[in-house]
């Protein structure tokens, strides 16, 4: 079983090593892979997008242990998602909200065993203590129902869908920014009419594209992302940086024919 691991903390400090410390001393065999540790500091919905964007491209069985965790410490809980093909350890925060509504057959159980936690919690450090240590020993054979109860009152936000305000004009947003600075939308590609534009921040963005290179450099235009999202990207530039806009920023889709 593989565990993957997608984390706030950065690679400076002694953290990721220490999470994959804990499993390994439980696990010595363990598979363990990085998707990243550069989500921006305790941005839940920029995590959430981020293990939507790539869990499908693991092998079945994998473990995900995603901790972006501003509750650390708190009475906030500690939740495994299981799905049909794979398993979630992670805050019961909504970072996992993408992932409940992309899946539609899973369980959910609330960690509460301490027996499958380390001896000693540190309030601050629970990816170590306890979302590590329960990955390595669900590698172990540790079935779900052992690590607590199944619930069904978990933590999930709505994501922001895109809104038909008037025959011709839809209503989107940008839900993540990308390290290249490219924008990327709420809209799917069935989302999308033949012709249209997109009006951001007061500019309009008309050209569309099947790859970066057909742009001139420093253009803003659109195009389809690898996670399925329609994007604003800007070649050989931020497009983040050239609009002046950040994450929730609103989109008018405007149909043009």
């Amino acid at each position: 079983m593989v565990i993957a691991l997608l984390t706030d903390f950065g690679t400076k400090d002694y953290f990721v090593g220490a999470m994959k410390g804990a499993i390994l001393s439980i696990n010595a065999k363990a598979n363990i892979v990085d998707i990243t540790h550069e989500i921006p500091p305790q941005d839940i919905c920029s995590a959430s997008f981020t293990l939507l964007a790539c869990y499908k491209d693991f092998p079945p069985e994998t473990l995900f242990v995603a901790v972006v965790d501003p509750g650390v410490g708190s009475d906030r809980r500690a939740v495994l998602l299981e799905t049909e093909n794979y398993y979630f350890v992670a805050p019961d925060n909504g970072l996992l909200s993408f992932i409940f509504e992309e899946e539609t057959n899973f369980r959910v159980f609330e960690l509460t065993n301490k027996d499958f936690f380390a001896p000693k919690i540190s309030r601050t450090f629970h990816g170590r203590d306890i979302f590590a240590s329960v990955a390595a020993h669900l590698t172990k054979g540790v079935e779900p129902n052992e690590l607590g109860d199944e619930t069904v009152d978990f933590v999930r936000f709505e994501s922001a869908k895109p809104k038909k305000i008037s025959e011709n004009e839809t209503e989107a947003e940008i839900i993540h920014t990308d390290n290249f600075g490219n924008l990327v939308t709420n809209l799917k590609h069935s989302d999308l009419p033949k012709d249209f534009m997109l009006e951001i921040n007061g500019k309009i963005i008309k050209k569309r594209q099947e790859f970066y290179a057909e742009a001139e450099k420093d253009e803003v235009f659109m195009i389809l992302g690898s996670a399925g999202f329609l994007e604003i990207v800007a070649f050989q530039n931020r497009a983040e940086r050239i609009l002046s806009v950040e994450n929730g920023e609103q989109i008018i889709l405007r149909m043009t024919k």
